[in-house]
């Protein structure tokens, strides 16, 4: 019997991705993890419970977080790497669960406590190394649209506390059934769907009786590999697009919406090779370029930067232009690098400029001297900079915050966009790097949840996708097809009217903190209390 549920147990657990299974997604975060802990606790020796729950964990999420296998660009370095990430997050539920298993009595101090501590574990994976804010355990939760508004209480780690805190009740009433036990599981477990019915009803009823317009956004997915836009190693065979080509590629594709009302073009993270000023095109030839096809053209000087065929985008479509670029400081004697996202105005010389403050490792910078050595077996030679704060484009249209690739899945650094004054939250990506994977979609889930938390309407706009809008509940107004296993992404540009109506949430007002300090008091008191017990005895 405990071999079949320990079998149930992972296939319930394992399945629980919002995008593969919303049923499975109940189960685990209802009683999927309770199996598990039921079934294993009649093994005597703690060891070996130990490490069968750091087996059983490891491997769930090496299954729900495959996409990090996909080595085209990454490279066998990879495997390492994973393996070792997997590790870690066994050893994490392998410590909960060992003191899941040598709790005697489920009294509330002990149910709070242990929630506490895996809450706990999982927000301290946001500070080691460049911080893992993948896969949380509460994403489960976010399987079904009610679900989901869960978030705007106490974000998805939030999710996570209460996921645990219900598999806790579960393990409970399986050990002794009881009328009360049943009664007061099935409550705690409809708690967050019976939230989410009230929450979704009460604001798409005020958004209607809102009438407030529309943000009328130009979402383009470029759809190229690194080898299409860059030289990527001195033993690269096939040539890249050169940067002419690229923008007219670009331009093909947003034609169409000439003349229309559009209030932003959004390009993806990194859209064009040679960031913003290096004048690598002619100047008179683009100039011609742009008054041959709409009419107008700016004086320019006899080479021009990106920046030229931006300024020319924003000014024929009268609209602001987002675009995720390189870019590059001098400050004093020294010289910076930056992964940045700009915002170009419609007849206006000045831009404004968001720098990424999450980099990943490794690609982005270099965590430790020993990562210069392998970053040179890729020929990545320099790092860049992290950006020092969150940054709010102030348009006529509204206040718009942009975040830059991964930076989306940090709820910490998304709610202080909407304490700046942010109505509309926009992520520029690329995931090529990892492809024909999950990862596109899994970027996506979290992204959405960054829409909920905040109450904010979202769009993203990325290399491969997922190119979408999603409105101020999670739900995705429309989605440019992405790439993913067997399937190629396709160049393409999504014009998209997505709702504006926002509201304010729990989550924006006060975080993480309370249950931070929540967390560390019930842990901190359980583990008092089972220190005074062992002394007694």
């Amino acid at each position: 019997m405990s071999f079949l549920l320990f079998f149930i147990s992972f296939f319930i657990v394992a399945g629980a991705q919002p995008d593969w299974s919303p049923l499975l997604c109940i189960l685990a975060s209802s009683l999927g993890y309770a199996l598990f802990w039921y079934a294993i606790k009649k093994i005597e020796s703690e060891k070996k419970r130990f490490w069968l729950s750091l087996f059983w964990f490891a491997t769930i999420q090496a299954i729900q977080l495959n996409w990090l296998l996909a080595d085209r660009y990454m490279g066998p370095l990879i495997y390492p790497f994973s393996i070792l990430l997997f590790s870690v997050l066994g050893l994490q539920f392998a410590a909960l669960s060992y003191f899941v298993l040598s709790t005697k009595t489920y009294t509330i101090h002990s149910l709070l406590g242990l929630s506490g501590g895996w809450f706990l574990l999982e927000w301290s994976r946001l500070y080691f190394f460049s911080g893992f804010s993948w896969n949380p355990v509460g994403l489960a939760l976010t399987g079904t649209h009610y679900g989901m508004q869960g978030v705007a209480l106490f974000g998805v780690l939030g999710l996570s506390f209460f996921l645990v805190f219900t598999n806790l009740l579960a393990l409970k009433m399986f050990q002794k059934f009881s009328k009360k036990t049943i009664f007061v599981w099935m409550g705690v477990v409809s708690l967050p769907y019976l939230w989410g019915g009230v929450h979704t009803t009460w604001h798409t009823k005020k958004s209607q009786e809102s009438n407030s317009s529309a943000f009328s956004v130009v979402l383009v997915q470029t759809a190229l590999a690194p080898e299409q836009k860059i030289f990527l190693s001195s033993t690269q065979k096939e040539l890249p697009l050169s940067p002419v080509a690229q923008w007219e590629r670009i331009i093909q594709l947003i034609y169409p919406y000439q003349g229309q009302p559009i209030d932003f073009i959004v390009l993806s993270e990194g859209a064009v090779p040679y960031g913003t000023a290096p004048p690598i095109y002619d100047g008179g030839a683009t100039s011609r370029f742009f008054h041959t096809l709409f009419g107008i053209g700016q004086e320019s000087a006899s080479r021009v930067g990106n920046q030229f065929w931006i300024q020319n985008i924003a000014d024929a479509f009268h609209a602001n232009v987002i675009i995720g670029l390189e870019d590059t400081d001098q400050e004093g004697g020294e010289i910076k690098h930056y992964n940045a996202g700009f915002l170009f105005r419609p007849f206006d010389s000045h831009t404004e400029r968001y720098e990424k403050r999450i980099l990943l490792p490794i690609a982005e910078y270099f965590p430790f001297h020993w990562c210069e050595q392998i970053a040179a077996r890729f020929e990545i030679a320099g790092c860049f900079t992290p950006g020092k704060e969150a940054k709010v484009f102030h348009t006529e249209k509204g206040g718009v915050a942009l975040s830059i690739c991964y930076e989306e899945t940090y709820g910490n650094l998304m709610r202080e966009n909407k304490k700046k004054g942010a109505h509309l939250l926009v992520n520029i990506s690329n995931d090529v790097w990892y492809p024909y994977s999950r990862l596109p979609m899994v970027h996506f889930l979290h992204g959405r949840l960054r829409a909920v938390e905040n109450g904010l309407p979202l769009v993203r706009s990325c290399n491969t996708g997922v190119t979408c809008g999603v409105d101020s509940l999670g739900k995705t107004v429309e989605m440019v097809d992405y790439e993913r296993r067997g399937h190629a992404s396709c160049a393409t540009a999504l014009h998209v009217q997505v709702p504006s109506y926002q509201y304010s949430t729990l989550y924006t007002q006060v975080g993480d903190s309370p249950l931070i300090y929540g967390s560390l008091i019930c842990f901190g008191w359980m583990f008092y209390r089972r220190r005074v017990l062992s002394c007694k005895k």
